[in-house]
This record gives C-alpha cells, structure tokens and sequence, in this order.
C-alpha cells in the first residue's frame, strides 16, 4: 500500500509541475511501464503534443535502475533519428528523474492486428520488415541495440514506421559467444534486435492466417511460406546461423529489389 500511495503522491506532483511550472498543460496518463510512468502533455499556443516519462518511486532509490534511466535519456538524445523519439528536456521531482520527449502520434502494430483487425499479405510484411531493418541498422551504427522490438513498441505514423520504448535499450557489445546463447531477447548485441524482428514478423503474417484444424502445428507448417521466407525467419530465430549484423538480414531480405515499402504501397 506504500507504494501505490507514493505513486498517487507523485502523479499529483507531476500534474501540479507540468500545469504551474511549465509552458504545457497535462491530459492524461498514457501508461505504467516495469520500471516507469508515461503522461500525455500539449504546448498549448501549438497544440503539439509530448510525453514525459517518469521513474516509478518504488525504483527511486535503486542505484542501477536510476542509472539505466539516465542511460535511456543519454541514448534518446545520442541519436538523434527521426523514426525515434526527440529529448526536449529532463531533470527531477522529488528525486524522481523524469525527461520530456516527442510523442508519436501513431498506431502501433498490436493496436492495428488485434484492435483493428489489419492483417497483412507476405508482401506487406517483408517490406514492413525492410523498413524496420533500415531503422535497426542506423541504431546499430549508433552503437545502440533496442532489446524489445515488439508489436506494442513498432508505430506507424503517416504511413512510415517509428520506434518507441528504449527502456530496455543498451550499449553493444560485440564480443559475444554464440555457442553460449541461452536468451537471446537479453544479447546486448545485434542477435537481440534480429530476433524480435523475427517474431514481429511472425505476427505480421500470422495476422492474415486462418486456422483450417484444430491440432496446433509449428508456424513452418501453418503459413505455408515461400521457403526462402521460412530459411530467412529461421536465421532471424537462431534455427538456422545466425547473420553476422542487421545489414547481412537486411540485404539477406527474400523480397524483390523493385518492391515499393510499406511508406509508397500506402499499406494501412
């Protein structure tokens, strides 16, 4: 109970700061993260809207928590992209660290697969997959690999996707040992990014499937993919060797050079 009470304590603390002490005005809370809390605020004058993004107190007095916060701040403001969030500012509220960001006012792929019901042809996917790998690779050569490349963290956004949530995100490191690969959502290196890549596609193609029998079958089995689609999700799932780097996966991609991405195929 001390602690769901400190988070009240502090979400009232948010909203005074935001509506008395800066240029914005609040809206509301946008969502409750492992470690932090989002708010949906708006610059008035513009109408444009931002996030901030909070500490939970429960994590306040963590010293490698805090650190990790500090460290997805620093990130966010190394590179610098435009498929990913901006740092306006950032400081602290009673030891809470906190920053303001751009918000990416988009729809996200669980909210399009299973809200909306969009499904996607093995096309749509591969090329949506090609735009996600060219963004993957700018953050690789930035030295940043993302660890949670999931379908609520891929937006669409005017017809172009954008990355959010760098929580989990960390520096790469490149001397790993392969052989010794126990989880590879937790590699601080390129097979992580990869590897949620080939779930995320996963998704995208089971969201056009139509079970025909009721006995469960592998996803080999079920999508009845073009084989080289079935050898290139295999690598990207460590099945099969593993690529060397994202740009090996993205040049590696079973789709034809002409094929337009999903920004020129206008895919919602």
């Amino acid at each position: 109970m001390i602690h769901i009470f400190s988070e009240f304590n502090c979400h009232k603390i948010v909203k005074s700061y935001i509506e008395n002490e800066t240029d914005y005005h609040f809206i509301e809370q946008l969502g409750i993260g492992s470690y932090g809390i989002a708010y949906l605020i708006e610059e008035p004058k513009s109408r444009k809207k931002y996030v901030l993004k909070r500490m939970k107190v429960k994590h306040r007095n963590n010293k490698k928590l805090r650190q990790k916060f500090q460290q997805e701040i620093t990130m966010l403001r190394e590179m610098g992209l435009p498929r990913v969030p901006s740092v306006i500012s950032y400081g602290e509220l009673k030891d809470i660290p906190f920053y303001i960001m751009d918000y990416i006012d988009g729809q996200t792929f669980e909210q399009a697969i299973f809200k909306t019901g969009k499904s996607f042809s093995v096309e749509q996917s591969l090329n949506i997959t090609k735009e996600l790998l060219e963004i993957v690779v700018d953050f690789h050569k930035k030295g940043i690999v993302h660890r949670d490349l999931r379908i609520p963290n891929i937006l669409l956004k005017e017809n172009a996707l954008h990355i959010i949530d760098f929580g989990l995100a960390a520096y790469i490191k490149v001397d790993v040992d392969f052989k010794k690969i126990d989880n590879p959502k937790k590699l601080e290196n390129h097979i992580s990014d990869l590897y949620f890549i080939g779930h995320f596609l996963l998704f995208l193609l089971y969201s056009s499937f139509t079970p025909t029998e009721r006995k469960e079958r592998s996803w080999q089995e079920e999508l009845q993919l073009p084989s080289e689609v079935v050898n290139y999700i295999e690598r990207l799932l460590l099945i099969r060797p593993a690529f060397s780097s994202a740009e090996e996966a993205l040049a590696a991609l079973p789709i034809e050079p002409a094929k337009k991405g999903p920004c020129q195929n206008n895919i919602w």
